[in-house]
């Protein structure tokens, strides 16, 4: 009872008119985090009180090739906190790093290995979903261990880290090598459906906090489902019902047939710019203010947005193709 009067008042002071009429509550999250039984520095019970004391709803603890048990963890039914059991299936291919979480798994999956990069990746993604679980690519840009030419070959997979802020994970191009939203934008001019997800990564809860450490709360995502279950949150996961922040916070985000709207909420006396985002990565208008609305104009191949602040906060929404038909995977 006290977890369905929580989330009622959560839609009532962050839901906008705009709101659909299945009353659905954006829930905060983070899928990529570790611990002492793998290379993290707290034990599972710190990092779960690190994520519950800042104001997140759920975690997926994915240790590296270790499912740690979540059980022991959750000592309190009765509170607003999900843990979703998860692992980083960490291989390797042509000295690159092929890393990927399965997501809700009841069992560890070991490394499938393969002969190339896409034949490890879709080994791996394979496996995930015989298990039962969700797959989400992780990194590519760390040691830039593979890019959209990969990806794009890959089936049966729906998500990947388009943002991930552990130390040295390349989120920015640089050098002539692409950034992260370059990589989408490449797959989605090609056809290819993927949502983008943020997340921190983290190792690093003690001591410093800094750019050259992988500490918590830096990325995330906020995932729109009726409640706070397991089943909710990852089959809104794979509709891309959800945006990726490091800060920027939305009220909602409405696509219908004619065209796109965001609705950003307003932190102090901050200034926002939306930029919709379509084919080949064009920026195809910039709105400024807390409500931006797009009108399909015939051509964009795909929609999404990119939302700064003038904090250098800034958030991500998922693509949606103008066409159905134009879409793949």
């Amino acid at each position: 009872m006290r977890k369905a009067v929580l989330y009622l008042v959560i839609g009532i002071l962050f839901s906008p008119p705009l709101l659909s009429a299945q009353n659905l509550i954006w829930f905060k999250g983070n899928t990529h985090c570790h611990t002492t039984n793998s290379d993290g520095d707290e034990t599972p019970q710190n990092v779960v009180k690190w994520y519950k004391n800042h104001g997140y709803h759920f975690l997926v603890i994915t240790d590296h090739n270790v499912l740690t048990d979540i059980k022991p963890l959750d000592t309190d039914k009765t509170d607003d906190f999900l843990l979703i059991p998860g692992e980083e299936i960490s291989d390797h291919c042509d000295g690159a790093p092929i890393h990927l979480n399965a997501l809700n798994i009841t069992d560890p999956i070991e490394p499938q290995h393969g002969n190339s990069k896409v034949e490890t990746l879709q080994n791996n993604i394979d496996a995930i979903i015989r298990a039962g679980g969700i797959a989400t690519i992780n990194h590519p840009n760390w040691r830039w261990a593979f890019t959209d030419t990969e990806m794009s070959q890959l089936k049966h997979i729906r998500l990947f880290e388009l943002y991930n802020f552990s130390y040295n994970c390349n989120n920015f191009g640089a050098g002539g090598n692409p950034g992260m939203e370059e990589v989408w934008d490449r797959m989605l001019s090609r056809g290819i459906l993927m949502y983008g997800i943020a997340t921190d990564d983290a190792h690093d809860y003690r001591d410093e906090f800094s750019a050259k450490k992988s500490n918590p709360g830096t990325g995330w995502i906020m995932v729109r489902a009726s409640e706070l279950t397991p089943r909710a949150i990852l089959t809104a996961l794979e509709k891309g019902e959800f945006y990726s922040t490091i800060g920027v916070l939305l009220k909602n985000i409405v696509v219908t047939d004619k065209g796109y709207t965001v609705v950003i909420r307003e932190e102090d006396d901050m200034k926002y710019t939306t930029q919709f985002i379509g084919k080949n990565g064009r920026i195809l208008k910039e709105a400024f203010g807390t409500t931006a609305v797009y009108t399909y104009q015939g051509g964009e191949l795909y929609v999404r947005a990119r939302i700064f602040a003038s904090s250098g906060e800034f958030a991500c929404t998922q693509p949606v193709f103008v066409n159905k038909d134009d879409s793949k995977g």
